[in-house]
């Protein structure tokens, strides 16, 4: 807040900069590793977080749920995965 961030929701807060302020930019794939597998994941809470994959054999082994047509989800303990991010530079040409 002390920077010029506006508050958005639960722990995310914004910013409006111009492109001259930028020095680099990354594209951030966060993904969780769970009995080892990567997992697609997301922000969890109260000590747990979401998983989810589109593969079947992975959802059967692992006692994943069908949430839509082609993808599975479970909730597991944090402390149970390693969180993995993959930056990538990304351009805006």
């Amino acid at each position: 807040m002390n920077y010029g961030f506006t508050h958005y929701k639960d722990n995310i807060y914004t910013k409006v900069i111009s492109l001259n302020e930028v020095e680099k930019l990354f594209l951030i794939h966060s993904f969780a590793k769970y009995k080892g597998e990567l997992f697609g994941s997301s922000n969890g809470k109260n000590g747990k977080i979401p998983l989810s994959t589109p593969h079947l054999k992975l959802a059967e082994k692992y006692g994943f749920y069908r949430t839509d047509k082609y993808l599975y989800s479970k909730n597991v303990n944090l402390d149970d995965v390693e969180i993995i991010e993959e930056r990538k530079l990304f351009s805006l040409d």
